[in-house]
């Protein structure tokens, strides 16, 4: 760090995640923190790309949460099958709004990273289906966290995930410096 620079002022804009309103309701909460990350002028991240305009909260409740999409084409292998990656990409990011949906002030607020997401590929998908994405979390701890997630065409279980999270710690505050040890 830069003498006389404060920590937030080497913090590059593209990697900071607002954090969540506990103000808002439900349902909107949710909206709004997945809003941030979609629409932040600062990330251009893949993964936005694959949500961006493209998914629907359909409802919320504490814990779990379900969303519609449209498989498009960017999304697909050259099969025109919906991407292993871009379905993990997806859970990746829908999974973590089950966390959200149960997070309150003090307990699952702070910053998260992805530990190990499991996935199953039961069914292809194929462009153009419409995709429901059923998200819960299974459980969750001070320092970590279980989400699961499905993918499912016309009622038909096609893709399924296990997400582990690890909730960040914000860095201890800097020592003082006082006078030095004379040991």
């Amino acid at each position: 760090m830069r003498p006389g620079a404060s920590a937030a002022a080497d913090v590059d804009p593209r990697y900071v995640m607002r954090g969540i309103d506990f103000s808002l309701p439900l349902k909107e909460r949710v909206l709004d923190f997945q809003k941030n990350f979609l629409e932040d002028p600062h990330f251009g991240g893949f993964d936005a790309y694959a949500l961006k305009d493209n998914v629907r909260c359909v409802s919320v409740s504490a814990g779990r949460t379900e969303w519609e999409l449209e498989v498009l084409p960017h999304l697909c292998n050259k099969g025109g099958k919906l991407h292993g990656g871009a379905a993990a990409t997806i859970l990746d990011n829908l999974t973590t709004t089950a966390l959200i949906a149960a997070a309150r002030p003090g307990f699952m607020d702070l910053g998260h990273v992805s530990r190990n997401i499991n996935m199953t590929y039961l069914r292809p998908v194929v462009e153009g289906a419409t995709v429901r994405v059923v998200c819960g979390l299974v459980a969750a701890g001070r320092t970590l966290a279980n989400m699961k997630g499905e993918m499912l065409v016309d009622g038909k279980v096609c893709v399924t995930c296990l997400h582990d999270k690890v909730f960040l710690r914000p860095p201890p505050p800097p020592l003082e410096e006082g006078p030095s040890s004379k040991l």
